[in-house]
């Protein structure tokens, strides 16, 4: 691999026999731990992948709305 040792380089080689026994793997790790730069890469020459293809989802949390409470209506404005 190129570039400075990230997290998820030890773990490379599990992760690669994972998938020779199975063809669904989950792989969670703290961000800044490779899980995009390294994976692809380290997958390119594995002869499972068939037609060529990896599939990665990687889903992102939608940033939430603020916490607050709405504001009431004052009674004057209230519908009757």
């Amino acid at each position: 691999m190129h570039g400075p040792a990230l997290p998820i380089d030890a773990q490379l080689p599990a992760l690669r026999a994972a998938l020779e026994a199975g063809t669904r793997l989950v792989l969670e790790a703290p961000p800044g731990a490779g899980k995009t730069t390294r994976v692809p890469l380290a997958l390119l020459d594995a002869l499972w992948r068939g037609d060529g293809r990896i599939l990665m989802l990687e889903p992102r949390r939608a940033a939430s709305p603020p916490a607050r409470p709405r504001p009431s209506w004052p009674s004057r404005w209230a519908r009757r």
